[in-house]
């Protein structure tokens, strides 16, 4: 029965894990009390199902198919005219990787500007035969999605992962004497992916997967009756881990947190998934794990993601017309607005009006005790405790002892270096520039920013006093 329903819902479409979701809700709201398969069965089927699927119509597909792949890269093709990498047909098992000179060069201006790092995702709601589109991207300094090659392929797992890197790399290398190194990746919390690349690559890289998509999924399984009364202590332990600023920091942060989520009687079975899937995995998620500017989400992505599902009306194509028509998306792409890469910076508007608003406070405290840094109080300090908690924030050691002396010491105030122009808050490890940042810059009238500078009054204003004399 449950095939019956994946085949006329089209679940087949979705990842095995939405899939699963997908089926659960379907047989709650029709009180079934059919076993759900395990993510493992169900990955499996839906393997075999998109690959007899595949089968099935191969003979044709694969003529048209061999066809269009033989349009390979040459100097005499247009910057925005796409061309095909690479491509394998085997039956069922078939992919083909394609792009365009203006959108390979994304990945060699990046490189060129920027630590280089490249972001990997796939869809499976494009093509009618549950075929994935895998997505190599990256961004520019503003975070703006830059995308890089697609592969369409019959299957997410660690082989074909492989073999797209492994293609892209001789590609760039033969046609654009470009070694392909990234010094970052980012993915979700995929096996295939994390395997794929650390078979694919021989060098030293940083692998990261999303804050985001990790506080979803802590948000949705906290919603579980034996979990919905421990949300605030489960989240708030992993804020603590996301905020470390070295590998260092976060081990041990996370053994505090461990031990505090034990204390406060969280499940056993909760806290070793946990623990697989996000502390022992060779992924790392916490903000001192990249370098300063580089987004900590996959948003960038998501975003592309949503604007490919868009330009097809969000309905799954026949593989002939998905191939046609997304050489339209990927020339739209191609243009020189959307592969841009500037070097400056634009402050985001909002964080400018946090500035904006600190400014008038008057909140930012100094010590003599470390004359080139100031500090800033988090909200809800009580005006009469701020001096005592400076002086435990200066005289703390250097990793917390427990949970108290985390949440006391070393989360009640953001220190901003003014001699490195740096700060230890989560918007300066995104965006390399935050609020606080920003309060000095216009204080200090070093912010070159005409919308900033018609809201100044004359006269500077004396915004930084000592805890003493608060």
């Amino acid at each position: 029965m449950l095939k019956q329903i994946i085949q006329l819902e089209k679940l087949y479409l979705s990842k095995p894990l939405s899939c699963q979701t997908k089926l659960k809700t379907m047989l709650d709201n029709n009180n079934l009390t059919i076993q759900l398969p395990e993510i493992v069965q169900l990955r499996n089927y839906l393997y075999r199902y998109r690959e007899q699927l595949i089968s099935n119509n191969y003979p044709e597909v694969k003529k048209y198919l061999t066809e269009i792949v033989k349009k390979t890269y040459n100097q005499e093709l247009k910057d925005d005219e796409t061309f095909f990498i690479y491509s394998s047909f085997n039956n069922g098992e078939i992919s083909i990787m394609f792009s365009t000179r203006n959108l390979i060069q994304n990945l060699i201006n990046q490189a060129q500007n920027f630590p280089s790092f490249i972001h990997l995702d796939s869809t499976f709601k494009l093509i009618d035969l549950g075929l994935p589109v895998m997505i190599i991207s990256t961004e520019n300094i503003n975070h703006n999605l830059r995308p890089v090659a697609y592969l369409v392929t019959w299957s997410e797992n660690i082989a074909v992962v492989v073999s797209m890197i492994k293609n892209l790399t001789e590609f760039l290398r033969t046609n654009f004497n470009f070694e392909f190194r990234p010094q970052y990746v980012m993915t979700d919390n995929s096996d295939a992916f994390i395997s794929g690349i650390k078979q694919a690559f021989n060098h030293h890289y940083v692998h990261m997967t999303c804050h985001f998509h990790l506080m979803k999924n802590l948000k949705e399984k906290t919603q579980k009756s034996d979990l919905k009364d421990l949300k605030a202590e489960i989240l708030c332990g992993v804020k603590f881990s996301k905020n470390s600023g070295s590998e260092e920091f976060f081990t041990h942060v996370w053994k505090i947190v461990k031990e505090y989520w034990k204390q406060k009687n969280v499940p056993e079975n909760f806290i070793k998934t946990f623990e697989k899937e996000y502390i022992n995995k060779p992924v790392k998620w916490f903000y001192g794990c990249s370098f300063y500017g580089k987004s900590y989400s996959n948003n960038s992505v998501e975003s592309g993601n949503k604007l490919l599902k868009d330009f097809f009306n969000r309905k799954p194509q026949n593989i002939k017309v998905f191939l046609a028509k997304i050489q339209d998306f990927l020339r739209e792409w191609s243009t020189l607005e959307k592969t841009s890469f500037s070097l400056q910076v634009e402050y985001k508007k909002f964080i400018i009006k946090e500035a904006e608003k600190i400014v008038k406070e008057n909140a930012f405290l100094s010590s003599p005790l470390t004359p080139n840094c100031l500090y800033y109080p988090r909200k809800g300090i009580p005006a009469n405790l701020i001096e005592t908690n400076l002086q435990h924030h200066l005289n703390r050691e250097i990793l917390p002892a427990n949970i108290d002396d985390l949440f006391k010491n070393f989360g009640n105030f953001r220190t901003i270096n003014k001699e490195l122009k740096s700060c230890d808050c989560s918007s300066y490890h995104k965006y390399k520039y935050c609020k606080h940042l920003i309060a000095i810059m216009i204080v200090d009238e070093e912010l070159h920013d005409p919308e900033v500078k018609e809201k100044k009054k004359r006269g500077r204003k004396k915004f930084i006093t000592t805890a003493l004399n608060r």
